[in-house]
């Protein structure tokens, strides 16, 4: 028997109620549909693990076809398995862990799917060809699914390899060192090295690679962030951890002199330009170079139901959708190797780790 999180149930849901829909609506930054803006669906790619499973429209009838088998069944049954998987999703809106849902398992099966979640090389959980008037061509679109029926997902994810390095201004006593480790907020810490007139002075990405890769977004792009982080850990309102609120506090010091006159959208320009980038496919541990394999975006299902498209296709909502959505995360301390003061060449240093989450 299947059994799957909120999340992982999402991803059939999503196929069930695109094909039942034969519709992509775009989304603007707040997660409501643009009003008359959609593009017809003229078929969908699943990916399974041993194959793929092509889905087309013949009138009313749903064609399925994979390299062995052939199917047709009536939209009206993919109408009613959607609407029937949501609300046993919703059914579960308090509740933590994984469970099973047999009809619609059944049904799935009935077309040989057999797997809550797409299994693919790329990064991306589902493959959408769309019809787009104004162009007259037919692109095809991959996207990544994120679902608001469970919990916030991330877009940058923790590792050592986000890992950013700072330099103390001068180096502490044991015993303060001690004191420093025993507060449990950041703001704690950052407060007490001010108070012992000590500040933070960015040394580097501790990741060669992820160095590497943010230089791709501007060159002072890596000391920007270090700067994010900074100003993340040392803040104690919630309210400015948002990605937009850092980055509006970013500009206002201009630490990097840029001409915010002409231009007062640069550092926004540049965080930007690094969410699609990592949404796309950018990571912290692998040369980047703009090998796009999430081929284009996300699929946004909502708390009601209703889906909404988020894509390079679209790069200007696209950017929007992740700048306005998405805030700095404190990851595991221990598991990623950050927070505490460490010597190196009689030199004393602090790590601070890089984690974005979505917000909904």
């Amino acid at each position: 028997m299947l059994k799957g999180n909120k999340g992982e149930w999402s991803e059939p849901y999503a196929l069930l109620k695109l094909l039942s829909d034969r519709k992509l609506a775009l989304g603007d930054e707040n997660f409501r549909a643009i009003e008359d803006l959609f593009y017809p669906i003229s078929a969908i790619i699943r990916h399974e693990k041993d194959r793929n499973v092509n889905f087309s429209y013949d009138g009313n009838i749903i064609l399925i076809k994979d390299e062995v088998n052939a199917y047709s069944i009536p939209i009206s049954e993919f109408e009613y398995y959607a609407e029937l998987c949501k609300r046993r999703i919703q059914e579960k809106k308090k509740e933590k862990g994984a469970f099973s849902i047999p009809e619609i398992e059944m049904f799935l099966q009935s077309f040989s799917i057999h797997s809550l979640k797409a299994k693919s090389k790329n990064k991306h959980d589902i493959t959408v060809q769309i019809e787009d008037p104004k162009t007259l061509f037919a692109p095809t679109l991959g996207f990544s699914i994120k679902s608001q029926f469970g919990a916030p997902s991330t877009l940058v994810n923790a590792s050592g390899a986000t890992n950013f390095s700072y330099s103390l201004s001068s180096n502490l006593p044991d015993e303060d060192i001690k004191v420093f480790e025993g507060l449990r907020l950041f703001a704690d810490k950052f407060e007490f090295l001010k108070n012992r007139g000590i500040s933070l002075e960015f040394e580097r990405a501790e990741s060669i690679l992820f160095q590497t890769n943010l230089q791709t977004i501007d060159f002072n792009f890596e000391k920007v962030l270090g700067d994010v982080l900074l100003a993340y850990f040392g803040d104690r309102n919630s309210k400015n951890k948002t990605v937009k609120n850092l980055i509006q506090n970013i500009t206002a010091a201009n630490k990097y002199g840029y001409n915010t006159h002409i231009n007062s959208e640069i550092y926004e320009m540049m965080m930007k330009k690094f969410l699609v980038e990592y949404a796309l496919g950018m990571r912290a541990n692998e040369v980047w170079k703009r090998d796009y394999q999430a081929s284009g975006g996300y699929l946004v299902i909502r708390t009601d139901g209703e889906i909404l498209c988020y894509h390079f296709y679209f790069l200007k909502k696209f950017e929007e959708y992740l700048f306005d959505n998405t805030k700095l995360d404190t990851p595991d301390l221990k598991k990623h190797g950050f927070g505490s003061i460490y010597e190196k060449n009689n030199r004393q240093y602090l790590k601070l780790n890089l984690q974005i989450r979505f917000m909904k």
